[in-house]
C-alpha cells in the first residue's frame, strides 16, 4: 500500500535539517496475514510514521482477493517492490516483519536475503506441516502432490485450507498450494529461522494459542544481542495493535546500533 509511505512526508521536512534522521534510515516492509489485506496494517504503519519511520505493507498473494495466484517464491517479487520503494525514499536499512502468514512470510524471505537490518515477528502463523493433522487439508495435500507427480503441477484445482480454526476453499494450482502447505513448503520454521542473519524481534499475544511454543521457536533464530521475545495481552489478531510500542522501542534501538 505505496500510500502509506507518503504519510510520512509530513515529518520530512523536520527530518531533512538532521545528520541522519529515522526516516532516511529505517524502513519497514509489513506482510499481513492469510487472507487479510494491507488495511489491517492502517492503525500500526501509521502509529510507525508519526514515530519516524518508513512503512510499505504491500498486498501479499494470500490476500483475500489474490490468495495463492503464486507460489510463495514468486510472491516475494512484491516485498523486492516494496523494499524498492524505500531505497528509491532514501531509507538503507530494511526490516521485514508480518503478522501470522505475513510472519511466515517475513521469516521465508529474511532466511534467503541477506543483508535485512532486522525481522520482526508478529504472532506467526502455525507451521506448514501443522496443517496435516486436519483430514481435509490433508488429503487436499495428498492431491496435490499427486498433480505434481503427474506433471500436472501447474493446473488449478480446488484444496482445502484453514485459517482462524476454520477450513474453507481455496482454488489455485497444486504446485502455489503445496509452497505454503506442502511438507517441503520454504515457510517452514524448522527452516528459516535457523537461516536468518537479522536480529529477531518476535511479539507474542499472551491470548494467543498459536504462541504456546513461541519461546522454543525463537529459540531456533540464531543468537544476535538485539533479539527480543516480548509477550502483550492481546489475542491473535490484536497482536499487531499491542505490539506496536514494543515495535518502535526496538526500531529505535536497532537504528542506534
Amino acid at each position: 500500500m505505496r500510500r502509506l509511505n507518503l504519510l510520512a512526508v509530513v515529518g520530512l521536512a523536520a527530518c531533512l535539517a538532521a545528520p541522519a534522521c529515522a526516516f532516511e534510515r529505517v524502513g519497514v516492509v509489513l506482510l499481513h496475514g492469510k487472507t487479510g489485506t494491507p488495511a489491517q496494517f492502517e492503525t500500526v504503519a501509521g502509529t510507525l510514521i508519526e514515530a519516524g519511520f518508513a512503512v510499505e505493507t504491500p498486498e501479499m498473494c494470500w490476500s483475500a482477493g489474490r490468495l495463492y495466484d503464486d507460489p510463495f517464491a514468486e510472491c516475494m517479487s512484491d516485498v523486492d517492490t516494496a523494499i524498492g520503494y524505500l531505497r528509491r525514499d532514501g531509507v538503507n536499512r530494511i526490516v521485514i516483519g508480518g503478522h501470522s502468514l505475513g510472519a511466515l512470510g517475513a521469516l521465508g524471505y529474511a532466511a534467503t536475503h541477506e543483508g535485512l537490518a532486522g525481522v520482526i515477528v508478529l504472532g506467526a502463523a502455525g507451521d506448514p506441516g501443522d496443517f496435516n493433522t486436519n483430514p481435509a487439508v490433508a488429503k487436499s495435500i495428498r492431491t496435490a502432490e499427486t498433480m505434481v507427480a503427474a506433471g500436472n503441477g501447474g493446473v488449478t484445482a480446488d484444496f482445502t485450507d484453514r485459517v482462524l480454526g476454520r477450513n474453507f476453499t481455496v482454488r489455485t494450482t497444486a504446485d502455489a498450494f503445496l509452497s505454503f502447505l506442502g511438507p517441503d513448503s520454504p515457510l517452514a520454521i524448522r527452516h528459516t529461522l535457523p537461516a536468518i542473519d537479522a536480529p529477531l524481534l518476535w511479539i507474542a499475544g499472551t491470548k494467543d494459542g498459536s504462541q504456546r511454543n513461541a519461546a522454543a521457536l525463537f529459540a531456533m533464530a540464531p543468537d544476535d544481542a538485539m533479539s527480543r521475545l516480548v509477550k502483550v495481552s492481546a489475542n491473535h489478531l490484536g497482536t499487531p495493535d499491542a505490539g506496536t510500542s514494543a515495535m518502535i522501542t526496538w526500531l529505535t534501538e536497532l537504528e542506534d546500533r
